[in-house]
């Protein structure tokens, strides 16, 4: 049985790593594997937190746009729930500072995940018990919050469980709950609804400290520990056949271990570290196609032994941070370049760049009207939008107007909308989720009508639910509305006696007599 006496939680005690310095990296085998390079990350050490988070093992960490977000752990004494956040671009860590909400007790063993514009921490060991409750960072708004599913049972409180996001559901498998488990469970952040898997074909072992990642359709779970021994066996879920397999590959595996990290980046599956025993430093790719293992070979900077640690990718590169070397906890910060060693490729600026002609008068060739003001724009937004399609191309009289009204929207709500018809991309603040979402279904934009919608689910709560039941129902959001529904059916008591129910019913006693007929029902 495991024992949660300290921080690791070693299967077997860990010897002392070897140092790094008595077998040296083998020269690159070939020109893909010469221009790959491990480098320490250089970080701002003016920022005002240019030290960054201090040593830890057993925490997350998840990318978020050009972010990393690092979570919890242990530091060798305590638990810990700080949070940190890494920007790539500036190269400088800096400590979140929540604006509203309470951030998850301090835990280690958890999961992280980002969907949509949230960070989410899933489950976890907090020094005296497992547990199993689900918080949201709202990133843009700095705001925690615990999510609340309308329907379903979460897992069993446990921790050392893998987890992984595809599409518009989190998935997590495995873990220990008092005993090794190879349970999977989905939420589905849209409908906020747990459900368990039972796939067909045959279900990996009961283990925990595995990995996995997602590559296309197909999730890949690694390794692990069963209770008894250490793993290095591969299994594939197939997301569409809802069907999991067994996955034989040519080439040398990776040797049997647990509390390693693993990232899917270009059609391979890259394993890191982790501990057979003693903390590894070894590093293997595993062609997912080809179903193929071969040893990670580089130059530069030799990592030491760990496990316990975590490890991200943002664009071509995969971060390393902290974990534990059998002796010491780490807070060292490692990139791994794939395939293009010292040279630095500029990042893309399109996004930039077509942010910058929202509000423009640069080459601008169309101008709306709204609340009075003059916001400039490009005609070029036809291919976005089909309700601006028909207002500029078609029979429209607005299609001969250099100046074009546009009513029931505010500015500022406008403006947002523009910003996502020009860069698939924007902010969806909860303070005006309802109103930009309104504006989408006016202008016929489904996916930020979808965005939208999310984040009001990711934020229902008692005060609030009648309203945005309201505003779906009038919207003809017909997913939303459900979902409403069914939480004010769940909550009818609380929900009942708010103002916003009140108000509801004076404005469309129509939707009181549906909530009464389904309750009864």
């Amino acid at each position: 049985m495991a024992l949660e006496l300290d921080g690791e939680e070693a299967t077997t005690p860990p010897r002392p790593p070897p140092p790094p310095s008595v077998r040296p990296p083998p020269p690159p085998s070939n020109e893909q594997d010469a221009m790959r390079a491990w480098l320490r990350v250089q970080t701002d050490a003016n920022a005002p937190d240019g030290a960054g988070p201090c040593q830890r093992s057993l925490h997350v960490a998840a990318v978020w746009r050009d972010r990393m977000l690092c979570f919890g752990g242990y530091d060798g004494s305590h638990r810990v729930n700080d949070c940190w956040e890494f920007d790539f671009g500036k190269r400088a860590w800096s400590t979140v500072r929540p604006s509203s909400g309470t951030p998850p007790s301090p835990r280690d063993r958890h999961v992280a995940v980002v969907w949509g514009g949230s960070f989410y921490v899933f489950a976890g060991f907090d020094g005296t018990s497992r547990v199993n409750d689900f918080h949201e960072f709202a990133v843009a708004e700095r705001a925690w919050s615990p999510v609340r599913a309308l329907s379903g049972l979460p897992p069993s409180p446990r921790h050392s469980h893998a987890a992984v996001v595809h599409r518009d559901s989190f998935y997590v498998f495995g873990g220990y709950d008092g005993s090794y488990r190879c349970d999977f469970h989905e939420f589905n952040f849209v409908t906020r609804a747990w459900a368990p898997i039972t796939g067909e074909g045959r279900v990996p072992r009961a283990r925990y400290r595995a990995t996995c990642v997602v590559h296309d359709q197909a999730m890949y779970l690694f390794g692990g520990h069963d209770g008894t021994r250490h793993l290095n066996d591969v299994h594939v879920f197939d997301f569409s056949a809802r069907a999991w397999s067994a996955m034989q590959a040519d080439g040398p595996a990776p040797i049997p271990r647990d509390s390693h990290v693993a990232v899917a980046h270009g059609g391979s599956m890259f394993v890191f570290g982790g501990s057979t025993g003693s903390a590894m430093n070894d590093f293997h790719e595993l062609r997912l196609e080809a179903k193929c293992w071969a040893p990670v070979q580089a130059s530069g900077y030799a990592p030491g032994h760990r496990f316990c640690h975590v490890a991200v990718t943002h664009k071509d590169s995969l971060y390393v941070f902290g974990g534990y070397d059998g002796s010491n906890r780490l807070n060292d910060f490692l990139e791994f370049r794939f395939g293009f060693g010292g040279a630095d490729i500029p990042a893309s600026s399109l996004v930039t760049d077509l942010k910058q002609l929202v509000n423009s008068e640069l080459l601008s060739d169309v101008t709306f009207v709204v609340e009075g003001q003059e916001v400039p724009a490009h005609k070029v937004l036809c291919l976005r939008c089909p309700y601006f399609r028909a207002l500029l191309t078609g029979d429209m009289r607005e299609s001969l107007m250099d100046r074009i009204a546009i009513n029931d929207v505010r500015k500022d709500i406008f403006l947002r909308l523009l910003e996502y018809l020009y860069t698939d991309d924007v902010e969806v603040d909860l303070d005006m989720a309802m109103e930009l979402f309104q504006a989408a279904d006016q202008f016929g934009v489904e996916r930020l009508k979808r965005m939208c919608e999310s984040r009001m689910l990711g934020s229902i709560h008692v005060e609030n639910a009648a309203t945005i039941f309201h505003a779906a129902d009038q919207h003809a959001a017909a997913s939303l509305r459900e979902k409403c529904l069914a939480f004010v059916l769940a909550n009818f008591d609380a929900v009942t006696r708010t103002s916003a129910f009140e108000e509801m019913g004076r404005v469309n006693v129509d939707l009181v007599f549906e909530i009464l007929k389904a309750r009864n029902g």
